[in-house]
């Protein structure tokens, strides 16, 4: 039965004979009513306290599961990721490790590639040199063959030349005597001068110049000698009179007769009469002869342009004068061709 703080204050007793003082249980009733009140708070209260206790605590079971859920998820999650780290790790270590090994057999390929390249190179090189040593052989005797052969020529050509000197100093002098007066008859025919136009002299300088050069070899010869012989020039001298184009010549100046030029030898032959014997040189090295390049001569137009060498209109050849015989002012004289010497058949 529950009893509160009222019915203890409401609760009536009856009255006996020699009973209780009135007062007294009035009195204690109201002070155990009054107790009974504040224990009935407190123990609302400690009921409040217990059941804000227990959501607090469930509260923190609550929190304390999902803590742990956390922390079980953490963990996993944790023990996951090591795995999957040991695992990428693994992999990865596996993958430099392939790697590592396709860049080294790679490189060793490659290695091998060059050495057997460079053997080959080196094995081209050598069979390229022996070629160019075996062609350089070749024409190294070719060369001493040429050399050779060039010796023999030359010695021929010396024993030749040693010949005709023994001839030309076996020839009989009593011919060059006849030569030089044969040479000394030579006359050039000198044209009439006209009074309108003065043709030039033509002399053969082929009959003087082997004149020349016949007189010059036997006064070497005579002389035992190397005097060198050369051909007075036909030409305009210095001290000598030259008439200009269109000017009459000198009439009363002798006529200028080119002859043979000597020249003394400065050291004296210790053998007068004899000819020292020709000394032979050693031959030179051969030289390869390059071709040259071709000569073309520029093609010449037909129709020549105008000028003062080609006019326009050529004028006729001038008839001779009546009653004279003689030509024209315009005439020119054909050049008087010397007399064919028996020296230009020498």
């Amino acid at each position: 039965m529950k009893i509160s703080a009222l019915d203890i204050r409401q609760k009536t007793f009856e009255k006996a004979f020699r009973g209780l003082d009135a007062d007294e249980v009035n009195a204690f009733l109201l002070t155990l009513s009054q107790q009974w009140e504040r224990m009935g708070d407190e123990n609302r209260d400690l009921r409040n306290k217990l059941d804000y206790a227990t959501q607090e605590v469930q509260k923190m079971r609550e929190i304390e599961s999902s803590l742990y859920r956390t922390l079980k998820t953490a963990e996993d999650t944790g023990n996951n990721i090591t795995e999957q780290a040991q695992r990428n790790a693994e992999i990865r270590l596996r993958e430099a490790q392939l790697q590592a090994e396709e860049l080294l057999s790679q490189a060793r390929q490659k290695a091998r590639t060059l050495v057997e390249d460079a053997y080959k190179q080196a094995e081209r090189s050598v069979t390229e040199m022996q070629v160019e040593v075996s062609r350089l052989n070749q024409e190294h005797q070719r060369l001493e063959g040429v050399l050779d052969s060039m010796v023999r020529d030359l010695q021929h050509l010396a024993t030749d030349a040693l010949d005709k000197v023994e001839k030309a100093r076996n020839r009989p002098k009593g011919s060059t005597a006849a030569i030089l007066s044969r040479a000394a008859s030579v006359k050039v025919n000198k044209p009439e001068p006209s009074p309108e136009a003065t043709p030039a002299m033509h002399i053969d300088t082929t009959a003087t110049s082997s004149v020349a050069a016949v007189g010059g070899a036997l006064v070497a010869t005579q002389f035992g000698s190397a005097a060198v012989t050369t051909a007075r020039p036909i030409g305009p001298q210095p001290g000598a009179y030259n008439p200009k184009p269109g000017q009459q010549p000198d009439p009363g100046a002798p006529a200028q007769i080119p002859g043979p030029e000597i020249s003394p030898d400065p050291t004296p032959n210790e053998n007068p009469g004899q000819v020292p014997p020709s000394r032979i040189e050693e031959p030179a090295p051969s030289r390869i002869i390059e071709p040259d390049a071709p000569n073309v001569e520029p093609v010449r137009p037909d129709i020549q342009p105008i000028g003062p060498s080609h006019p326009e209109i050529v004028p006729p050849a001038p008839a001779p004068q009546p009653g004279t015989g003689s030509p024209g002012p315009g005439f020119k004289a054909d050049p008087v061709v010397a007399e064919k010497s028996f020296f230009d058949e020498i």
